[in-house]
């Protein structure tokens, strides 16, 4: 395009125009080559409300207002865009209606640009002119009143529904129209339930014939849109008044009612009053989510530890035993003892950097050692492994984890044991160990009781739990299933054999050490 007539276009200057005219008669008929696919002077005067730049152009040449930009756009979608009615009225008046029924590459008339920006005066002027229009569809099978709402626009609704009376008459074309579906099954009440209009979902109810329980094509109604999206302010009062229009979720629709509900009988601002006080007694249930579905097992596995948080604690603890190892209760010896006679006797346990408890600590380092190295062992699986039975692996981690646990505390009861010189302070020490070795002890049993409680159902001995798989050994029974059964049984009495001999142990342990101390005492 040249640029003067660029310039023009663009301050409305009609004297310069009238110039560039007399110079060069055939300008115009030329921009239909040299324009194609950019803005066309009709374009820039459109987009701009130079009316009588625009009359002009379209006096010495209407063919401008049939050309589309790389938009795909025409003079009158800009101008319907922007609101300039004039040129609407210009553009219609001298070019003709079927202006009205021009396509942009997304298949938008000018009726549904002017309903995207919300220009009512404009939609009154178009669909005077070219009702069809109205009721044309774009490529995504939307309707005018499809993009009113979904441009939040409620006014323009209002408008649309009162001009083409929809809902009121009751004519096939007119629920058509008011319950059609986009290209992804959803309608007007969709849209506007899913960006929360109020205002646009009470008019779409008080409307005769519209489908309150129309499913999409992933089979959710209003209410079930509602429901799936995040919550915000306002879901209580529009889930109220969707309840009130009969409105349900897919499953009540499938259930109880296979044909879609129509809404015959709209409902008022007075039967909505009436029917909120019904309405409270399913409130408390309309925003409980439905459930997803996943499996029993799934939801056990998420409620027990995760590896993020073994990984953690397995790190704090291998820090305080790894440290609790190389400064030993005590201290270390920090230089020669005196009175040893010629360096060449001295031994390795006087050597700086020995332990100065030495043979004393042999119980703390075996203690500390047990808790490192099943710190370390649980760092090591959750970094190299990949389980394939993420839940049998966990519970594996934790009993191991409750080791370590158990190791560090009975190494740190040990190490103050050795370093209290006092033989009261011992003594009540003494009662904190015997403490600890009770939880320990305790949770043993609890292992124990829940390892055969699993191989007793396993063998159908004791009463399964709902959503326990059954082995194809226990439903055809026979002389497997005994010998499982013997199995079973023989596994717990060597379980109990063992908790017995080490209770035994404790015991003869604890009645030694009293003695001891009531012979220091």
């Amino acid at each position: 395009m040249d640029q003067r007539l660029e310039a023009a276009c663009h301050s409305g200057d009609l004297a310069m125009l009238h110039n560039l005219l007399r110079e060069d008669k055939l300008l115009l008929h030329r921009l239909s080559i040299t324009t194609a696919s950019i803005d066309s002077p009709l374009h820039i005067a459109a987009s701009l409300d130079h009316t009588e730049f625009s009359e002009e152009l379209i006096t010495r040449k209407p063919d401008l207002a049939l050309e589309l930009n790389s938009r795909g756009l025409s003079a009158l979608h800009l101008a319907s865009a922007h609101g300039h009615l004039s040129i609407v009225k210009q553009l219609i008046s001298k070019v003709g209606s079927h202006l009205c029924l021009l396509k942009d590459k997304d298949g938008r008339l000018p009726v549904h640009t002017a309903a995207m920006k919300g220009r009512i005066s404009i939609l009154e002027e178009l669909i005077n002119a070219c009702p069809e229009s109205a009721r044309a569809l774009t490529y995504r099978k939307e309707s005018v009143l499809h993009l009113a709402v979904q441009f939040n626009s409620s006014e323009t609704l209002e408008y649309l529904v009162e001009k083409l009376g929809v809902g009121v008459g009751g004519e096939i074309n007119d629920i058509q129209l008011l319950n059609l579906k986009d290209d992804k099954g959803n309608t007007i009440l969709h849209h506007a339930v899913a960006r929360r209009q109020l205002k646009t979902v009470k008019l779409l109810l008080s409307k005769e014939g519209m489908e309150v329980n129309a499913m999409n094509l992933k089979g959710l109604t209003a209410l079930d849109v509602l429901l799936e999206s995040p919550s915000e302010h306002g879901d209580l009062m529009l889930g109220e008044v969707i309840r009130a229009a009969n409105g349900k979720v897919t499953g009540e629709v499938l259930n109880h009612q296979p044909s879609i509900q129509t809404n015959t009988t709209p409902i008022t601002p007075t039967d909505y009053e009436s029917s909120t006080s019904h309405t409270r007694r399913w409130v408390p249930s309309l925003f409980r989510r439905r459930a997803r579905p996943t499996s029993k097992k799934k939801v056990k596995v998420e409620d027990n530890y995760t590896p993020g948080q073994l990984m953690v604690v397995a790190t704090l603890i291998a820090t305080i035993t790894f440290q609790s190892g190389l400064n030993p209760p005590g201290g270390l010896i920090t230089q020669l003892e005196h009175g040893s006679g010629d360096n060449t006797s001295i031994s390795d346990s006087t050597l700086p950097g020995a332990a100065i408890l030495r043979s004393d600590l042999g119980g703390f380092l075996l203690l500390d050692m047990i808790g490192l190295f099943s710190s370390l062992s649980i760092i090591l699986i959750l970094i190299c492994v990949v389980p394939r039975r993420k839940k049998k692996m966990m519970k594996i981690l934790v009993v191991i984890m409750w080791v370590s646990v158990f190791s560090t505390a009975l190494a740190f009861c040990n190490g103050i044991y050795k370093i209290l010189p006092d033989h009261s302070n011992r003594k009540q020490l003494f009662f904190l160990v015997l403490g600890l070795l009770w939880i320990f002890r305790i949770f043993m049993l609890w292992v124990c009781f829940r390892f055969s409680v699993y191989l007793l159902r396993k063998v159908r001995l004791w009463p399964k739990k709902q959503g326990d798989e059954e082995r194809n050994a226990v439903r055809r029974g026979g002389c497997l299933l005994c010998c499982k059964r013997i199995g079973a049984v023989m596994l717990i009495l060597v379980l109990l054999l063992i908790l017995g001999y080490f209770n035994f142990a404790a015991f003869v342990a604890w009645d030694l050490n009293w003695n001891e101390f009531k012979l220091i005492k």
